[in-house]
């Protein structure tokens, strides 16, 4: 198959035909066109939501055919109220600006767009998962996305402070968004949407390995809040760490008993590490340096704090207890690396309670370390990333539809405490989408066949696919009123029901329950012959 003729992958919805095995998978594009076809749902009047980058609003893909914008507004939270141009502070916030429609199509008409609009997508994430799931079908370029109706409703959060990236030990380059950024823009679409009496789908492109991997942190329990109203629905991305080798999982470890994990280490200037360990279980630890320095075991008390220093080696380690977390309550130990001397680091566990218990141990996602550090001995299951963590949210992991194989890098369940997840699969590999202007002061409006289009791969891609299915589900329940308590709940309930029986066991850890295939979740409905 020629790259050009790969266009359809945006719409193939129905993939599993043998799971993890290397039979043939299903691939045809009619699947979804007779769903088109035959009860006509495209997303008309949801809102599709995108947080947290920013997007190309000029682009062909997100314009109707008369030249008006499909973007209901934009919350851009970086630009200062001195450069908001046309825009004003949405109502309820105190920064930011917001553009509607109307602002929107005045840029459109205008030389100077950025005059009038200035916000922009400067890294495309937001752009490309946008179009996936919603984008315009556009014949020219072999493109359509997956919910082409539906209007998008854009969040491009400001990046963390640097006091925060100072903490986490996160370079300065590295694009990086505080949490409480993301719930207000997770707010922010809540509100508009109840304003517009719409649906909304969020589709969540990001994630963390920051938690215990649990209940997907403060985030994953903010979007399960709004998940659970109907007419929501939150699809996550479950990560590309299962080969990363960030996770550490122990054996049993016996009351009084140590262990050491190894850790190597490039050249990074700092990262972060977090223990977690089931609760009341206690663990302290130690630090052995590539020279063979040892700093002696820490305390492992309430609020306490250590900071390691080495004669031979530059590098810093802060290392907080925090006995009882929140999320679960269970223990957290957080150590902080400075200054990183590349080599063998060895991390001294100990167990201090009187009962045997296991404990599991995270580096930061692959975007923010290079892949010369890792666990000697990782484990390649438990890796999907916050807020995916979370039971009510719609989990996604993905898989290559072109070698008809699992990716060994789409992030593996289950969580730490055994919950099922991730929930579904669909392709991650090589999708086609819309690209943003390398050109950040202009428009691509104009000539389709000039707009920027290109290929992506990993798990918000293909958490877009997701996304938009999601979208054309909630049209047929919620708008079409045959299902009006549709939530995220019921939307991933539907999607696993419609899977394609292929004999593998289900549910698995690196597949959920199978692959999306919205044929069949009507199929289903309508009962099998």
């Amino acid at each position: 198959m020629r790259k050009s003729e790969r266009w359809h992958i945006v719409l193939r919805l129905s993939i599993l035909e043998s799971s993890l095995h290397h039979r043939s998978f299903r691939t045809s594009i009619t699947i979804v066109n007779t769903v088109l076809t035959h009860i006509t749902v495209r997303a008309n009047n949801n809102i599709f939501i995108r947080t947290p980058a920013g997007i190309d609003y000029g682009h062909p893909a997100f314009l109707n055919a008369d030249g008006t914008s499909r973007i209901y507004s934009i919350w851009d939270q970086t630009i200062p109220i001195e450069n908001m141009k046309s825009g004003r502070i949405p109502d309820g916030f105190l920064f930011g600006a917001e553009y509607l429609r109307s602002n929107i199509n005045e840029a459109l008409m205008s030389d100077n767009p950025k005059n009038i609009v200035p916000s922009v997508d400067t890294n495309g994430h937001g752009t490309f998962l946008a179009g996936v799931a919603c984008g315009n079908k556009i014949d020219e370029r072999n493109f359509s996305g997956v919910a082409p109706l539906a209007d998008i409703c854009v969040v491009k959060c400001r990046e963390a402070k640097d006091g925060l990236k100072r903490y986490f030990r996160i370079g300065g380059d590295k694009v990086v968004f505080g949490e409480q950024d993301i719930m207000l823009g997770i707010k922010y679409l809540w509100q508009t949407a109840v304003k517009a009496e719409k649906p909304l789908i969020i589709c969540f492109g990001i994630g963390t390995n920051i938690g215990g991997h649990e209940r997907g942190g403060c985030l994953g329990e903010y979007l399960e809040s709004r998940g659970n109203y109907s007419g929501v629905c939150a699809v996550a991305a479950c990560g590309n760490e299962a080969n990363a080798g960030h996770h550490y999982r122990s054996g049993l470890l016996r009351s009084g008993q140590d262990v050491e994990v190894e850790l190597r280490t490039g050249s990074d200037d700092g990262f972060t590490i977090e223990l977690w360990g089931d609760a009341p279980n206690l663990y302290a630890i130690g630090i052995i340096s590539p020279s063979g320095e040892y700093s002696g075991k820490t305390t492992a008390k309430l609020g306490e704090q250590h900071r390691i220093r080495f004669v031979l080696e530059k590098t810093v380690v802060d290392i907080d207890y925090l006995i009882t977390a929140y999320e679960s309550g269970d223990e957290c130990v957080r150590l902080r690396f400075s200054s990183v001397e590349p080599g063998l680091w060895k991390i001294r566990v100990f167990n201090d309670n009187r009962g045997d218990g296991f404990f599991d141990m995270w580096l930061p996602i692959k975007n923010f370390i290079t892949d010369e550090t890792y666990f000697l001995e990782s484990d390649p299951d438990v890796t999907i990333c916050n807020p995916a963590n979370n039971i009510a949210i719609l989990s996604n992991a993905y898989y290559n539809s072109y070698t008809t194989s699992a990716v060994a890098d789409s992030s593996r369940g289950y969580t730490r405490s055994g919950y099922i997840k991730p929930d579904i699969c669909s392709p991650g590999i090589d999708i086609f989408g819309p690209m943003a202007s390398v050109i950040t002061d202009r428009t691509q409006k104009g000539d389709v066949s000039l707009a920027r289009y290109g290929y992506m791969s990993g798990s918000s891609a293909a958490t877009a696919i997701t996304a938009g299915a999601a979208a054309l589900l909630m049209e047929w329940g919620i708008i079409r009123k045959n299902d009006i308590t549709m939530d995220t709940v019921s939307v991933k309930k539907y999607l696993i029901r419609g899977t394609i029986n292929t004999g593998v066991e289900v549910p698995n850890r690196i597949c959920g329950y199978g692959g999306i295939d919205l044929y069949g979740v009507f199929q289903t409905m309508r009962g099998r012959i």
